[in-house]
């Protein structure tokens, strides 16, 4: 016999699940591949004892509602909001440089952004026109072409923390990470909150200051491929 209690504790277990898949690190990551609903039918034995067939089409209801529950889950994970590092003070409007890197690797720099960008040897395997621009306003944000470009080596991103609002907060250094924006500054919200496609590990330095005190030094992360990119905090 399918008790009421057993029941009970069938889908407080199915529920604990659900939430388990949907909070996983994986789904933090960006938008995933979505998860089908179960639709087999379930059939009470033969030899079930009154009651048990609707018992048993309760459960499968519960199993088709937790597969829906699972899909709004993952949408709402990967339409998180993430605060965007802010510039101290704003660039009154993009900058833009350009430079031919070819396989044998090189770099550029916008200065005035506290922005670098180093190509390992490889990273591209014939001369490429490299595009970079640093976008207007305080988010620490940039927009790289050619659009789409595959590396077969490490590309690094380096920010000069000294030049956000996070420089004199080194408790920070662990939150911050690297954001791409498949759509650039169309993922930005006032320029204070973005939609990142995919969240990647970076590295924040901390130095002490003229003053003894500890501040940001630089952040710097790996991109493999060419869109829009900038710093969040977690």
């Amino acid at each position: 016999m399918f008790r009421p209690a057993i029941l009970r504790s069938f889908i407080a277990a199915v529920g604990i699940a659900i939430l388990s898949v949907g909070c996983t690190p994986e789904n933090l990551a960006g938008p995933q591949a979505p998860l089908t609903t179960p639709s087999a039918t379930l059939a009470a034995p033969a030899n079930a004892a009154p009651g048990a067939s609707a018992s048993l089409n309760l459960l499968g209801g519960v199993l088709k509602l937790s597969g829906t529950a699972i899909n709004t889950i993952t949408t709402a994970v990967s339409n998180l909001l993430f605060p965007v590092v802010q510039r101290k003070q704003g660039l009154a409007h993009s900058i833009t440089v350009t430079k031919m890197i070819g396989a044998s690797g090189g770099s550029l720099s916008i200065d005035d952004a506290g922005f670098s960008i180093t190509f390992a040897p490889g990273a591209v395997q014939s001369n490429t026109l490299i595009t970079v621009t640093a976008d207007s306003g305080r988010a620490i944000s940039y927009e790289f072409g050619p659009h789409g470009t595959q590396f077969q080596a490490p590309v690094t991103i380096q920010q000069d923390m000294s030049m956000t609002t996070l420089a004199d907060h080194p408790e920070a250094a662990p939150g911050i990470r690297g954001g791409y924006t498949a759509n650039g500054v169309a993922d930005i919200l006032n320029g204070l909150l973005a939609r990142v496609a995919e969240i990647l590990d970076a590295t924040t330095t901390i130095v002490t200051g003229p003053d003894g005190q500890q501040h940001l030094g630089t952040t710097s992360f790996v991109v493999k491929h060419f869109s829009g990119y900038l710093l969040i905090s977690i």
